[in-house]
């Protein structure tokens, strides 16, 4: 974990020494300057120090127990880095508290008073040059050097993976639960496969069943008698590629091959030689169970001949990028257990000593909350329910073991094994993804985590490393997500239109594992007990679920970097007392808060990087936002914020400023967007922006904004749509566009608007030039979202967009005065979701046979002519969900009576009447 802090610290001191910020303090402090050279000193210093110290540690990842002086010279490392942090934030703090004042402060900064804070600084980062120094040296004094500790006899997290893959060994069939389509794939596989040498994954998080299946299958009788010979290989995290040979080699050898001796003095090179010659006529079947990496595939290929006489290899893995050296047909990934396999393993294995193991009836409820937080694991209802198994079948004892579950997934030794073997995934994981992994478990239990959000969270806090001018930090923040999930430590629970995953979900154990994890490296804390009153003095990152009332902000609170809020019952009074403290603060998330003033000190905080105010009452963003100089996100979307000051255009570093929101009604106006008071075309980094309202001064210089990747803009003068059309055609990364009409017989007159090549979700609303689709339409080919509303068209508009084959999500809302639509064959082939609203002169939907083969979701809204359900929807076999809201009632009969055969292979219809 110290490797993760040295990291962040070290992206710390890289922004503090950029010349910006000491240029910009050599011009407001005038002559007394003195100090400046010797913080700039002291921070490469530090800098080269903490280098070096990196790369040991990082060295020292690659061996297994370090023992306990390592462990207490660590713990030092991180307290100085934590330590340098604070400082460099605090200089962070005052480089902007001297930017804001000007040429006011230059009086102020020669009275000693002031001074000192600077010499303070200089002070400290000194005394850790020599704190960081001495630790050097106590590291060679007692010998803590990279390699292995040999005088350490407890087990550690490798030993309790072997020990739990052996442990497997012994499962009885009767001891396995569920994943039966996945056992008979595997079964399949290994037995009715093609006469080549197969190789088989099988691939999933920490404690999925992966083992389990696998050894169940290789213990099969009629398995063993399939195949000559085979191997079951457990593999580590650290590995040497010569013991993986030897260890193969000494299970598939005949018992009258006499090669034991020789194989403990060959070589790399002679195992693979000899191994491959022996294998070479026989039908083997080898399993690398734990497989964490590509590098030793190389060998272990050419050792396992590619022998034509049905040989197998499975792989088991956490890891995506393992799976992927096997074609998707030959990768099997185990799903967590349903609720009844889940009870059935937690009684089997928690009930051993009662007849049947059974539940006993009064135990039903508590049993109910512990599998419902194993969310399905196989690993954490084994050990969980073993555990209980040893304990009376007494309610009280049961009851007071779930409200200290927590507890005992961090510290109960019993638990060890779960905890270890889970924790395995996150040791492997490098410094940086580290720090945003730890930061997912800031979310609630089972919170759905955005995409976006969590990319925007992690850029603020300084985790994302750039990767020069060709790159932005979502895009490496990204990748980083993606890593995340080919580890399996994130799961992906929900996907866009075109398949791009943009929801995940962290698992409830997992989550606690990290929690506790978090607590005790200072990363963060969580307060999710009404009866935490505290935040503490050492938390740098804290995240309030609920009982936020009764929450009192410590005195040792500078040290916060973030807090994000999720309870809304808090008032705009707590927030004055509870933000007191918070100097230092870098993201501040506010979502959903009940208040309707953004409290008086928000904009004092200097640092601060990330300001989420979305769906809050907040009324009003004050003029001195503008000396929020570092402010990379501002979100007050759903806010009742109707304009915004000019003092945004200060806000120089903004990458985000997303406002505006949908408000009830039924008429033409259902969204409202936010007026800027100033032009903001300087704003060099900004990549989102939106919703706003079109100005003059604003749409004639849209066109500076090169670097937009989403824009929404409201209309509501015809005059500004040839500036706004001539500007898109100078953002050459924008994806995302929305243009609204703000008044219902404005025409959206978009001839000039040409092709933007990257444009991938579009959204018009208002009435288009002629009644007919736009000609711009035609030049749109990766588009995977379209919108069309309030178009009033006249002609059938799916001609003139089936050309889109990449369209995932297709939308009209008022958009055809027509009666008829048509869809032809081979059209929209990745189309996932249609949705047809409110188009009142539509009497048929024609659907050829072939069209939308993938279409999963069809919801059908207020199509008040059509009476009789489409003979069409019997062509769509993979729609798995059509949703009827208010639809004529002649519809609705017709539907339930002689067109129910049109839609009767549709899993789920729902019908749903809507208030008005």
């Amino acid at each position: 974990m110290a490797e993760a802090v040295v990291f962040y610290v070290l992206e710390k001191i890289g922004d503090a020494l950029a010349e910006e910020g000491l240029n910009l303090l050599r011009s407001q402090l005038g002559r007394e300057t003195s100090v400046l050279p010797e913080i700039k000193d002291s921070m490469t210093h530090l800098k080269s120090q903490f280098n070096i110290t990196k790369a040991f540690l990082a060295e020292q990842q690659n061996y297994s127990s370090q023992g306990a002086a390592y462990d207490a010279w660590l713990d030092e490392v991180k307290n100085v880095a934590h330590k340098t942090e604070d400082v460099i934030d605090e200089f962070t703090y005052l480089t902007g508290q001297t930017s804001r004042k000007g040429s006011k402060l230059m009086g102020l900064f020669r009275r000693s008073t002031n001074l000192d804070e600077w010499h303070e600084i200089a002070r400290q980062l000194k005394q850790i040059e020599v704190t960081l120094q001495k630790l050097m040296s106590t590291r060679e004094l007692y010998g803590i050097s990279v390699g292995e500790h040999k005088g350490d006899n407890s087990l550690g997290q490798e030993s309790y993976q072997e020990l739990w893959s052996d442990s497997t060994y012994f499962d009885t069939e009767e001891d396995i639960f569920g994943n039966k389509e996945e056992k008979a794939k595997l079964n399949h596989l290994l037995m009715h496969g093609p006469e080549t040498r197969n190789i088989i994954a099988i691939c999933g998080m920490g404690g999925i069943g992966k083992t389990t299946l696998a050894r169940g299958i290789y213990k099969n009788k009629e398995i063993e008698n399939a195949f000559n010979c085979r191997a079951w290989i457990t593999m580590s995290q650290k590995y040497k590629v010569e013991d993986l040979l030897r260890g193969i080699l000494r299970q598939v050898r005949e018992k009258n091959v006499n090669i034991h001796d020789q194989i403990d003095t060959m070589d790399r090179v002679n195992l693979v030689q000899t191994l491959r010659s022996y294998l070479q006529d026989k039908k083997y079947l080898v399993m690398l169970d734990d497989m964490w990496s590509r590098d030793a595939w190389a060998l272990l290929n050419h050792a396992l001949p590619e022998n034509n006489i049905g040989s197998r290899i499975v792989i088991t893995t956490r890891i995506e990028g393992v799976a992927s050296i096997v074609n998707n047909d030959c990768r099997i990934e185990p799903k967590r257990l349903p609720w009844k396999d889940a009870w059935d393993l937690f009684c089997h294995k928690a009930f051993q000593r009662i007849d049947g193991k059974r539940c006993p009836e009064f135990l039903n409820h508590l049993v109910e909350k512990i599998i419902q937080k194993c969310d399905g694991l196989p690993l954490a209802i084994v050990v969980i329910g073993s555990l209980l198994n040893y304990t009376n079948a007494d309610e009280k004892e049961w009851n007071m073991f779930y409200s200290q579950l927590s507890w005992h997934i961090d510290k109960n030794p019993e638990l060890n094994h779960l905890k270890n073997i889970l924790s395995l995934s996150f040791n492997s994981l490098p410094g940086n993804l580290k720090n945003c992994f730890m930061y997912c478990c800031l979310f609630p239990e089972d919170y759905l985590i955005r995409r976006k959000r969590i990319i925007r969270l992690w850029i603020a806090e300084g985790f994302v490393e750039e990767r020069g001018a060709g790159t932005t930090l979502e895009e490496v923040a990204e990748e980083y997500l993606q890593e995340l999930v080919h580890r399996s430590l994130l799961q992906v629970v929900e996907r866009n239109q075109s398949g791009r995953a943009k929801g995940f979900q962290m698992h409830d154990i997992v989550r606690e594992i990290t929690i506790a994890r978090c607590r005790s490296e200072r990363f963060s804390l969580v307060a999710e007990d009404p009866r935490q009153t505290k935040l503490g003095i050492e938390a740098r990152r804290v995240s309030v679920l609920k009982g936020a009332e009764a929450v009192e902000s410590a005195a040792g609170a500078r040290q916060l970097r973030s807090f994000l809020l999720f309870d809304e019952k808090v008032n705009d009074a707590w927030f004055q007392k509870a933000f007191a403290n918070f100097r230092l603060l870098t993201v501040l998330s506010l979502e959903g808060a009940n208040i309707e003033k953004l409290p008086d000190i928000v904009t004092d905080l200097f640092n601060l990087n990330y300001l989420d105010l979305k769906g809050s009452k907040v009324k009003e963003i004050p003029k001195s936002i503008g000396k929020l100089r570092k402010l990379q996100l501002l979100n007050i979307e759903g806010t009742n914020v109707m304009e915004l000051p000019g003092e945004i255009r200060m806000l120089t570093k903004l990458r985000l400023l997303r406002a505006g929101c949908a408000v009830a009604g039924e008429g033409f106006i259902v969204f409202r967007a936010v007026r800027l008071l100033s032009q903001i075309y300087h704003l060099n980094d900004l990549q989102v922006l939106g919703d706003i309202v079109a100005s003059e001064g604003l749409v004639d210089n849209l066109g500076k904004l090169t670097q937009l990747r989403s824009f929404g803009i409201f209309v509501e003068k015809i005059k500004y749509l040839k500036n706004i059309c001539t500007s898109i055609r100078r953002m050459p990364n924008l994806v995302r566009f929305g243009i609204v009409s703000c008044i219902e017989e404005l025409v959206l007159d978009l001839d000039n608007f040409g092709h933007v090549p990257s444009l991938e979700w579009l959204r018009l609303r208002g009435k288009l030039h002629g009644g007919v689709a736009l000609p711009m339409l035609f030049s749109f080919t990766k588009l995977t979202f379209l919108s069309l509303e309030w178009s009033r068209l006249q002609v059938d508009p799916l001609p003139s967009i089936s050309h889109m084959s990449n369209l995932g999500q297709l939308s009209l809302q008022r958009a055809y005065d027509g009666q008829l639509l048509t869809f032809r064959a081979g059209w929209f082939p990745k189309l996932k979701e249609l949705h047809l609203i409110h188009m009142e002169h539509l009497n048929f939907i024609e659907m050829e046979a072939g069209t939308m083969q993938n279409l999963d979701y069809v919801q059908l809204i207020d199509l008040r002519s059509m009476i009789t359900v489409s003979h069409g929807f019997q062509h769509l076999t993979s729609v798995q969900k059509l949703v009827l809201a208010d639809m004529p009632e002649e519809f609705i009969e017709s539907a339930r009576g002689e067109d129910w055969v049109y839609i009767q292979h549709i899993p789920s219809v729902v019908n749903i009447k809507i208030e008005k």
